[in-house]
């Protein structure tokens, strides 16, 4: 089954040269979007299986986008932008990634499956607690915690996201708190 894509990309030259190099991947794509408004419209009405979100775009940026998504409709979003050090500020709006322009077709593949699976990491930490927002500030507590593994220890992500949830396994204690 094809991974369903909405782009969200306010500069159409990019945006069609997206929807290109997402189709020749086997990407279904849904929607081209133009502004964060529309994005977390379009998003939350097509639950589509990956978003790729611009960060500056008119109405809304994608930053606010993210977050706003991540709060309604929890989405996999991966950040596209073309300035650096956008990291820290795409993984507390809830993006699973950030990556810069120009987006080439042999990483989209790879890129779409890790962002996917910290998605599921996500979800999983999501069901949990009461509500995404909660979700939200756990996810980034998390993220922190698993890069300082793998620093430290030298772990891979899955490696440090898998110690983390052992400690968990067994206690009454979300995923958060463990972090």
């Amino acid at each position: 089954m094809p991974v369903r894509v909405v782009i969200a990309e306010d500069e159409w030259l990019i945006a069609a040269a997206l929807r290109r190099q997402l189709e020749s991947c086997g990407c279904d794509v849904l929607a081209a979007v133009g502004t964060g408004a529309r994005a977390v419209a379009v998003a939350c009405a097509e639950h589509p299986d990956l978003v790729l979100m611009d960060v500056q775009m008119p109405e809304m940026d994608g930053l606010e986008a993210t977050r706003r998504l991540m709060e309604q409709s929890p989405t996999c979003v991966v950040i596209v932008t073309g300035k650096a050090r956008q990291e820290g500020a795409a993984e507390q709006a809830g993006a699973m990634d950030c990556v810069m322009k120009p987006l080439m077709s042999g990483r989209i593949p790879a890129l779409a499956e890790n962002a996917r699976r910290r998605f599921m990491r996500f979800a999983a930490l999501d069901r949990e607690g009461s509500d995404h927002g909660e979700a939200l500030q756990a996810w980034v507590v998390l993220r922190r915690a698993v890069k300082a593994l793998m620093e430290s220890d030298g772990l891979t992500e899955d490696q440090a996201f898998d110690r983390l949830e052992a400690q968990k396994r067994g206690r009454r204690i979300l995923a958060g708190a463990v972090a």
